[in-house]
């Protein structure tokens, strides 16, 4: 049977040894396959734990009423390493992953591990490498590439071993604006062409005003779930948690307090840009 959902998490509850309160408590949410799921919400809502539970690196408190699902599998001791080989997580800092003395070392070293024919580990290394845009430094050393250039690498190194579903957990938040437009374009496509489920966790709302599906967290719970649209005319919700809504929307809201009337398909400055000029030619 084909598996609709990517991600299924039911009544998860999770403590850190030596804490009173839980982080998550007693969450429940789906992420469709295929899509672009952001997560956000202040530091200390849960959002990177949750990344961690997806991948079986942290294990949710027993409860006999809990169960994570993955790709089709429960999350348990027996399925946790066929889970690991399906999702990869491209941290916050870059540096952390780099293993290998070379670009093309680095990428390598998953196939490594799971026992790839070297001449199969050559095209595949070469194939992420330019997937990513980084083919010409695969002899480089990763110490001496550029912020943008290294999350280029270490997504290339998730990619090499062919998961599934791919998590960014905050893995922009160092760029600058250049640099994570980038990434996140390279992501878009990536997600299209081998049909990825991709997780974002991360601060920057412009971020995640361009996910099919926004997961806001508050203090260990789910405030709400739907896409860019319908999270982000939430103001008042957002405002009451510290969190801003994306530029375009403010100025969508002007625009519609003025008269002009925006449809609501329209999430980024490009699509609002086109659009008014649509109408300026049409007067």
């Amino acid at each position: 049977m084909p598996v609709d959902n990517a991600v299924e998490f039911k009544n998860i509850l999770f403590t850190y040894p030596d804490t009173e309160k839980a982080v998550l408590d007693k969450i429940s949410f789906k992420i469709k396959k295929g899509s672009w799921t952001s997560l956000i919400g202040h530091n200390g809502s849960g959002k990177s734990t949750i990344s961690k539970l997806i991948n079986g690196l942290l294990l949710p408190d027993s409860n006999a009423d809990s169960k994570i699902n993955v790709l089709g599998m429960e999350l348990n001791q027996e399925s946790v390493w066929k889970i690991r080989e399906k999702v990869g997580i491209v941290f916050q800092n870059p540096d952390n992953q780099f293993v290998g003395a070379t670009v093309g070392d680095d990428v390598a070293f998953g196939l490594e591990n799971r026992a790839v024919p070297r001449n199969r580990m050559v095209k595949i290394v070469r194939n992420v490498l330019a997937d990513v845009g980084m083919l010409d430094y695969i002899n480089a050393e990763p110490a001496n590439l550029s912020g943008g250039q290294k999350q280029r690498v270490a997504i290339a190194g998730i990619l090499a071993v062919e998961p599934e579903i791919i998590i960014l957990d905050e893995s922009t938040s160092m760029l600058d604006p250049s640099g994570r437009e980038q990434i996140l374009k390279i992501i878009r496509r990536l997600k299209k062409e081998k049909n990825l489920t991709v997780i974002s966790i991360t601060h920057d709302i412009d971020e995640a005003n361009m996910a099919d599906d926004v997961i806001v967290l508050n203090d260990g719970k789910i405030l709400a779930q739907g896409t860019p649209t319908i999270i982000f005319d939430k103001t008042e919700m957002l405002e009451k948690i510290g969190l801003d809504i994306p530029f375009v929307y403010k100025l969508i809201d002007k625009l519609n307090k003025v008269g002009i009337s925006v449809p609501q398909n329209i999430k980024t400055k490009d699509e609002l840009k086109q659009y008014l000029c649509q109408l300026n030619l049409k007067k």
